[in-house]
């Protein structure tokens, strides 16, 4: 499980700043070719030396020279030097791509799979990727590496996988060294073998001219399989969990969080996390339940309440948490449990009686029916348990056992947000948004999903995604459209991952290398 929070799936646009390890105010294209000078400047204005630099990088561009196409290209894109000016960076690196300089093709479909000045297309892209990853570019390989694995783009393919991030890690590529030891047990061991074999009769990864001419940015890949992700057999680790909560998106919150050294929750917790950890939850984030399910569960921080901590789980896995549905079925194994639901339902204890029909719903209890879990539930809503007035209220909206009622829904979701409930908020703002009935401020309402999904809701990620994709309450753009379903995909959300499937498919070639039909 370590895989989904170190591979990468979804593109994450690139960042906003390039360093490069020379002085900046020198042109990359001139480096080692600086124009010859009859005598020294004593002194030389900055704003007219940045004039002159432009316009000799320009003529150098125009003349046909590569390495100043894409550092135009690319100064045009940063604002360095230059007004920033995404149509003319996308022109010369576009033409340093063309006349197959590797870096050049590689920042090129960075373009392209994020639809930054030019049209989105993830299969152009790929060609670029792949052309670049066979010169010898380590970053190009992790990347078509990393590709294989999602079917979407191509076929998912872990032999090929494989083969690349290995080329990538043998050429000293850190994302790729870190992620080959668990690729192994995914692919045949005739590749391995081969590959062994090519190392030994000395095949050497062929350098990049000039690493920083490239868009090295933190290029948000993850890798996505839904089957291993529901892999019972996989232990679920403190390591993980923390790990899990660096893929929720919402970076600004998320830095809070970071703990890249730590590895077990007793020294990950602390008063100033745990504040940030109950924000996410309210919110909806999955990964911040279930690690507050854990801390319960385990006694650590809190005293150990075994009910708070499924109450937090079956909430996660309600939100599409595959660890959640795990550590859930896990908790209800334990011996004396279902007593202890029982007994506290009896005794009129809200969270105990939106437990057991949570066990009910999944078939993880028998004791009682469904039509009398639903009971439980409502009681437990009645006594204005949130968790219980969420889940009463999604289950009238969208007809979950029968009763379809989505106004009742809706007026239990107002209660629930009136009485402090983020999540309800949420549901209400994306009912507004994609209910044809009601009518309201889509663009308004498309804002709060927006902000929800920045701060940690993976329904509003998918719902912002959708909203994107489909021009509800905001402007349609496939690239940000693709951006958030990836998001969500990343985190578990099988419904995001199967609309992002749809997104591609619209455009997909006619072309066999780009088939990912049945190899879901």
């Amino acid at each position: 499980m370590k895989l989904f929070s170190r591979i990468l799936f979804t593109f994450i646009l690139l960042c906003s700043v390039i360093t490069y390890t020379q002085d900046t105010t020198e042109s990359l294209a001139f480096k080692n070719k600086q124009p010859r000078q009859s005598a020294p400047y004593f002194y030389r204005p900055e704003l007219a030396y940045q004039i002159w630099q432009k316009f000799k990088l320009t003529q150098e561009a125009n003349a046909g020279d590569i390495l100043a196409q894409h550092e135009l290209g690319l100064r045009y894109l940063m604002g360095e030097g230059l007004p920033a000016d995404t149509t003319q960076a996308v022109y010369w690196i576009r033409k340093a791509a063309e006349k197959n300089l590797t870096s050049a093709k590689y920042n090129y479909a960075i373009l392209l799979i994020n639809g930054i000045g030019v049209e989105w297309d993830p299969f152009v892209a790929f060609n670029y990727f792949i052309s670049a990853a066979e010169d010898g570019m380590v970053q190009a390989q992790y990347v078509v590496g990393v590709l294989h694995t999602d079917n979407l783009t191509v076929p998912r393919n872990w032999d090929l996988a494989y083969y690349w991030i290995k080329k990538s890690a043998d050429g000293e590529y850190e994302p790729a060294q870190e992620i080959i030891s668990e690729l192994e047990p995914r692919v045949s061991r005739s590749i391995v073998d081969s590959l062994l074999s090519s190392e030994e009769t000395g095949e050497e990864t062929k350098p990049v001219s000039d690493p920083t001419e490239n868009l090295t940015s933190s290029l948000g890949l993850v890798f996505i399989d839904f089957d291993a992700l529901s892999d019972s057999v996989v232990e679920i680790t403190d390591s993980m969990l923390i790990a899990d909560l660096q893929i929720i998106g919402a970076d600004s919150v998320v830095q809070e969080l970071k703990s890249d050294s730590l590895k077990s929750l007793a020294e990950f917790v602390t008063a100033k996390r745990l504040e940030i950890l109950f924000s996410l939850a309210d919110n909806g984030s999955p990964e911040a339940q279930t690690l507050l399910g854990r801390l319960y569960e385990k006694g650590i921080y809190f005293n150990k309440n075994l009910l708070d901590a499924a109450s937090l789980y079956y909430r996660a896995l309600r939100n599409d948490s595959p660890k959640a549905t795990q550590l859930f079925w896990k908790l209800s194994q334990q011996q004396q449990f279902f007593n202890l639901v029982q007994n506290e339902s009896e005794n009129e204890n809200p969270i105990a009686k939106f437990v057991w029909y949570g066990l009910t719903s999944l078939n993880f209890d028998y004791r009682i029916v469904i039509s009398d879990a639903i009971n439980l539930l409502e009681e437990s809503a009645e006594q204005f348990y949130l968790p219980a007035m969420m889940e009463e209220g999604l289950n009238s909206y969208t007809g979950r056992f029968g009763n379809f009622d989505p106004a009742n829904g809706i007026n239990i979701w107002r209660t629930a947000a009136q009485l402090g409930s983020k999540e309800a908020e949420i549901r209400l703002a994306a009912s507004y948004l994609f209910d044809s009935i009601i009518s309201t401020d889509k663009q308004k309402n498309f804002k709060s999903l927006l902000k929800a999904a920045k701060e940690g809701s993976l329904f509003a990620m998918v719902s912002v995604g959708l909203c994107y994709k489909d021009n509800i309450g905001t402007k349609k753009s496939l690239p940000e459209a693709v951006h958030y379903l990836r998001l969500a995909s990343q985190r578990g959300s099988q419904f995001a991952y199967e609309e992002l499937l749809r997104i591609y498919d619209d455009i997909r070639p006619n072309d066999a290398q780009f088939n990912t039909a049945n190899k879901n």
